[in-house]
């Protein structure tokens, strides 16, 4: 491998040294992110979907779809 820098163009060399800074560069904000994250609550699907709907309540996706399809037609 050493063989190999030696014999390339410096152009490539230098190339390939920014490459890796890149990669290194990318790493280390992966790094500090492993560290233990408090545990975030859980949405509340239903009080969200009252404050959207209110008290408007559907039995299942096929009365959404026959509205939609006489609104168009």
């Amino acid at each position: 491998m050493m063989t190999e820098i030696q014999l390339a163009p410096e152009s490539l060399v230098q190339e390939a040294y920014d490459f890796i800074l890149f990669l290194k560069s990318r790493r280390i904000p992966a790094q500090e992110s492993t560290a233990p994250q408090p545990p975030r609550t859980k949405p509340d699907f239903l009080a969200r979907q009252k404050a959207l709907f209110g008290s408007r309540v559907l039995p299942d996706s096929q009365v959404i779809l026959d509205e939609l399809r006489a609104e168009r037609f």
